[in-house]
């Protein structure tokens, strides 16, 4: 039985007001390109991955509709919602009818200021989430976390994983996921946690530390030095469990 597509999500409409800069945050530069042409290419350059859906904000669709001159597999760019959940769903409503006929049968969920994941990890999760139905990437922490109430130091949990995307799923799985959140009036914290609300595994495979979330002027610091080192010809290892700051 021939595979159905594989179609990846970007999600960019989030405001970024924790990075204190004029426009979307996507925007900023990293060596030369803005933060989201690496996230788009990365997908746009899996041989895996068929087709991809933007979900940005509405003072960004004209910007990022140009984008689809460099990335043809980019086939949609839609207005995204107030929330980051809300902006999933509204993706995913692009692809919903093909996801129904078959047409496509796995989908990737993926931050736009995640720059670093690599085409390495997306092949892995596609080939995981095929056999399990859902797989995400993490990286374990690193020592020194603690839980604390009060004030007050209450534990030193060990087993800790920081979890990022891209995230991979069976499309009908994720669609029927978040049809379901929609009905209960449910807001999950990313798309894995929509899928485990109703009833479904997740398994976590190994991620890397460079695979950064560049959400402070201070990601973007490691982010350029991210992009630095990869342009010497480093491999995606730059950072470790404590420099991650995890």
């Amino acid at each position: 039985m021939a595979l159905g597509q594989t179609a990846a999500i970007v999600l960019a409409a989030g405001a970024g007001t924790r990075m204190a800069s004029e426009g979307n945050k996507v925007s900023l530069e990293i060596d030369g390109r803005p933060m989201l042409d690496w996230s788009l290419r990365v997908l746009h350059e899996a041989a895996a991955v068929d087709r991809i859906i933007l979900v940005a904000a509405r003072s960004d669709l004209d910007l990022w509709r140009k984008a689809a001159a460099r990335f043809p597999k980019l086939k949609a760019v839609v207005e995204g919602g107030t929330t980051r959940h809300a902006s999933e769903f509204l993706g995913l409503a692009v692809l919903a009818t093909d996801i129904e006929a078959g047409v496509v049968d796995l989908v990737l969920v993926h931050d736009a200021v995640r720059p670093f994941a690599s085409g390495e990890l997306v092949q892995r999760l596609i080939t995981r989430a095929r056999e399990s139905g859902a797989a995400i990437p993490g990286v374990q922490v690193g020592s020194g976390l603690v839980t604390a109430a009060d004030g007050e130091v209450t534990g030193y949990p060990p087993g800790l994983w920081a979890v990022q995307t891209p995230q991979a799923f069976k499309a009908r799985l994720v669609l029927d996921a978040h049809r379901r959140a929609q009905t209960d009036r449910f807001t999950g914290t990313d798309t894995a946690s929509v899928v485990e609300r109703a009833g479904f595994a997740v398994d976590v495979i190994e991620g890397s530390y460079d695979n950064i979330k560049v959400t402070t002027p201070d990601d973007l610091v490691r982010a350029r030095a991210i992009a630095e080192h990869l342009a010497l010809g480093g491999s995606t290892t730059l950072l470790t469990a404590d420099t991650f700051g995890a």
